[in-house]
């Protein structure tokens, strides 16, 4: 695993628990300095998408090349894109999700993420809002945060009611001639793209190489150097997530779940999820039940 020592988002004590271990799908708090590092900042690689508000002072970020966040700007950050901070005296608001969060279906979930996969695509990862809309974008983040430290039935319904408000919101900004500064699209981000679109179907290195038109080892390297993990843990974290979200917002058998999401052998999907997440798929599906915890 890449570190996650510079990553943009920093959950806390159980809450950061739970959403590590993906009970929890959002998160939502603030984010302080960071002092200067006397060597390059690692970078962080994290699975969940972040999208973080600069409130206050100037933050130096690695992400795509060099960045400087001023306050106002909001800064995407895709799964699995490598990032990090390297001198920070901004204050921030910083939101992480989970993809799955949006909906169990996954061309829906592709049109709400609109913004971040214009990002994974080239686009510049720094939005600039207007005042109005910095201030909507506050707002909703704000609710979510107050949402999380409550913790009160409906919670979670809640807290994804207003990630799709943010959404919305980030949508509006990214109008075309805010993405204007192209940004690089290296072969990792390319290669997760494509595995985040064909995951559920017979996927593996040799496949993933040959659509990029690049060497399996080649494409191995480049993917394991910048994100910290091979294409098969990649893959393997996509269907997990599809299959989390089926477990969630289904009623499906578990050998069913474990066919949709691309392994015919259900023992070892269960398996491999439990290997994941600690609990085997169905005991992990009760832990989920409304008001179990």
């Amino acid at each position: 695993m890449a570190s996650t020592e510079q990553s943009c988002v920093h959950p806390s004590s159980t809450l950061r628990q739970d959403f590590e271990e993906k009970r929890r799908l959002t998160w939502v708090g603030s984010l302080g300095p960071v002092a200067p590092l006397r060597v390059s900042p690692r970078s962080a690689v994290h699975p969940y998408a972040a999208i973080v508000l600069v409130l206050k002072g100037e933050s130096r970020v690695r992400h795509a090349g060099d960045l400087v966040l001023r306050a106002g700007d909001v800064h995407l950050i895709p799964p699995g894109d490598a990032h990090g901070r390297e001198h920070s005296d901004a204050q921030g608001l910083g939101l992480g999700f989970y993809p799955e969060a949006l909906s169990p279906n996954a061309e829906e979930r592709e049109a709400r993420l609109g913004p971040l996969l214009r990002v994974r695509a080239g686009c510049h990862p720094v939005l600039r809002p207007t005042t109005a809309q910095r201030r909507r974008l506050l707002r909703w983040m704000r609710l979510m945060e107050d949402e999380q430290a409550r913790n009160e039935r409906g919670n979670e319904e809640a807290s994804l009611s207003l990630l799709r408000l943010v959404l919305i919101e980030l949508e509006r900004m990214a109008s075309p001639e805010a993405l204007t500064e192209p940004a690089s699209v290296g072969l990792s981000r390319r290669a997760l793209t494509y595995i985040e679109t064909h995951c559920l179907e017979p996927l593996s290195l040799a496949k993933v190489a040959r659509e990029l038109g690049r060497s399996a080892p080649h494409v191995a390297g480049v993917v394991r150097q910048e994100t910290g993990r091979t294409v098969g843990e990649w893959i393997l974290e996509c269907r997990m997530a599809e299959a989390r979200s089926r477990l969630r917002h289904t009623d499906e058998r578990v050998d069913i779940v474990a066919d949709r999401v691309g392994y015919a052998d259900v023992t070892h999907f269960i398996r491999l999820f439990r290997r994941v997440h600690g609990v085997t798929p169905a005991a992990w599906r009760r832990r989920m039940a409304p008001g179990v915890r």
